[in-house]
């Protein structure tokens, strides 16, 4: 059920009794309290209630015994404020051991946090022929964790999936193109057990077209369909004799699926951060083809319902939004700390911005590039500390970087930091 069917049933189908029991129930009350709310005598009252709900939500009991809980999930997505941490426990919605937040979240993770309808939206397209989907966002902001989903997804419909990720290739393999694409290929290979063996290249002939001609040689044998998911492509930016060559090769390849039934068989999955964008003397993503999915921060909506699922009351987010907004790395990490007691409330506000806060180690990170980049620093430093709105007109290049680097807002053609944390950090130190 997505959220709009979910809205018209709460707003539209329920009766004004069951909008009373509702509440009631999410908070964690017994059948016995509901039903003296209710002015009834027998706690079966409220039972015969909760059934009748959950068969309108698509739960009937007849066929599903977990309806209660099957209730309070639906509900702490899509309307989380309603759930209490109680009606949770009750249905072991709450994970005791916490895994701390680091790197992409398995795929049977409950503190995955959906971004409906992104995931529904990369669903349908990969199963389209020839689909190309490319998922940008700065670092830590889900998108490995999203591309799990979708390889996940891609499997339920008996394709065969290949992940690389471009990070753990080693670095003399960066030299040329040519030996970086016939690596590339033997990597393929090596995950796939129907491929052909890499035959000799034509030296006298363009590595990325050897390349196209090889990979196309595996397509026509395979039975079905191939997704090739490509993770952390932003390494390839270091190396524009890389790029240069790799990027204009898949979107060459994307290009064919439109007359060819052989490429339709490939489908692309390719997730770039652009936070090293601050590194780089560059105007514009070097690669712009495909159905673009930018992962943007969490609602109010999404952080309460990734709060509850921690075991927090989703009551008090709002110290922790006004300080990073609905930065899903900074959130996340300020619910594992404070659900495991390590810092109260006050103490991870206060410290935030300092260098032995939690988020010491992100904001390190973009001050180095901030530092060796004294330009994007000086711009970044005139936002920071200007009392006039800055626009978006002026410095664009710069404007674009910070940007890409997940640091400013731009409303309007108004450019602000993006949140009280950053701003603090920063005017400290630039």
């Amino acid at each position: 059920m997505n959220q709009e069917a979910f809205e018209h049933i709460y707003q539209y189908e329920l009766t004004p009794k069951q909008k009373k029991v509702l509440p009631l129930f999410l908070g964690g009350q017994t059948d016995e309290h509901i039903a003296r709310e209710l002015g009834a005598t027998h706690r079966s009252t409220a039972s015969h209630q909760l059934r009748n709900i959950s068969t309108k939500f698509g739960f009937p009991p007849e066929t599903e015994p977990d309806y209660r809980c099957n209730l309070v999930e639906i509900f702490a997505k899509y309307k989380p404020e309603l759930v209490s941490v109680k009606a949770l426990e009750k249905c072991g919605h709450i994970i005791q051991n916490i895994r701390f937040p680091e790197g992409p979240e398995p795929v049977n993770s409950a503190f995955y946090q959906e971004r409906s309808p992104i995931e529904s939206r990369c669903y349908s397209a990969i199963k389209e022929p020839g689909a190309l989907i490319r998922i940008k966002a700065p670092k830590q902001m889900g998108k490995t964790s999203l591309l799990k989903r979708i390889r996940a997804e891609a499997k339920k419909s008996n394709y065969s999936t290949i992940y690389l990720n471009f990070s753990l290739i080693e670095t003399n393999k960066f030299t040329n193109a040519n030996d970086f694409l016939r690596s590339f290929y033997a990597y393929v290979t090596n995950q796939l057990s129907s491929a052909p063996p890499l035959p000799a290249w034509d030296l006298d002939t363009p590595s990325m077209v050897n390349c196209t001609f090889t990979f196309q040689n595996l397509l026509k044998k395979l039975d079905g369909v191939l997704v090739l998911a490509l993770d952390e492509v932003d390494k390839l930016f270091e190396y524009p004799e890389i790029y240069e060559n790799f990027f204009p090769m898949l979107r060459n390849w994307n290009e064919n699926a439109n007359e060819s039934e052989t490429w339709e068989k490939l489908r692309l999955l390719v997730s770039h951060s652009t936070e090293d964008y601050g590194r780089l003397d560059i105007n514009q993503s070097p690669f712009n083809v495909g159905l673009p999915i930018k992962l943007e921060e969490f609602t109010e909506e999404q952080v309460k319902s990734l709060a509850i699922r921690h075991g927090w009351d989703s009551k008090n987010i709002f110290p922790i939004m006004s300080l990073v907004g609905g930065h899903p790395y900074l959130v996340r990490l300020a619910l594992y700390y404070l659900v495991r007691q390590d810092v109260t409330i006050e103490q991870l506000i206060k410290e935030a911005a300092t260098d032995i806060g939690i988020y010491t180690e992100h904001l390190r990170r973009h001050l180095e590039t901030l530092q060796e980049n004294q330009e994007l620093g000086s711009v970044f430093k005139a936002i920071l500390n200007t009392r006039e709105v800055v626009k978006l007109e002026s410095k664009n290049r710069q404007i674009y970087q910070l940007d890409s680097m997940g640091l400013i807002k731009i409303t309007n053609n108004i450019v602000i930091p993006r949140c009280r944390l950053y701003h603090e950090y920063f005017c400290a130190r630039l």
